[in-house]
């Protein structure tokens, strides 16, 4: 199992911060390794919900189908891949800090042997790399 835990710091309130990040129609405004990504049922920010995208990882498109499985408004949230090349649980965590919001991103993936001609932990630092990039930026679009 390969593991990427990021957290962040964003000065907005928490609830500002879970429904910018819910929403799927940010999801390629912040994160730059998401190509595609669009609701096909259920609602935006209910668990249920099952979105179909692509992402590229290390130049490689790959397609995927996530599910929202559990969703608490401002508190937490977890995806968990129904059709992926890589199967992964995500989840986002929101927390009260000072006048802002910590915001983890805590992501499990299988091994990737097979799918890449990496190494594992190679790739890993990359995706790591990225999910901070794709903090950031979120930061950067919520505090503007």
């Amino acid at each position: 199992m390969l593991t990427v835990e990021e957290s962040i710091v964003i000065d907005k309130p928490r609830m500002e911060v879970w429904e910018f990040m819910t929403d799927p129609d940010n999801v390629p405004v912040y994160s730059s390794n998401i190509v595609e990504y669009e609701v096909v049922s259920g609602g935006k920010q209910e668990a249920g919900r099952i979105c179909r995208g692509a992402v590229k990882v290390a130049g490689r498109r790959l397609e995927l189908t996530d599910e929202m499985v559990e969703c608490e408004a401002g508190v937490k949230v977890r995806y968990v891949s129904t059709d992926a090349t890589i199967p992964y649980t995500l989840s986002l965590r929101y927390e009260d800090e000072g006048s802002g919001t910590r915001l983890t991103w805590h992501q499990e993936s299988e091994s990737l042997k097979g799918v890449f001609k990496f190494a594992d932990p190679i790739v890993l630092k990359l995706y790591a790399r990225d999910v901070r990039s794709n903090l950031e930026k979120a930061k950067t679009i919520l505090e503007s």
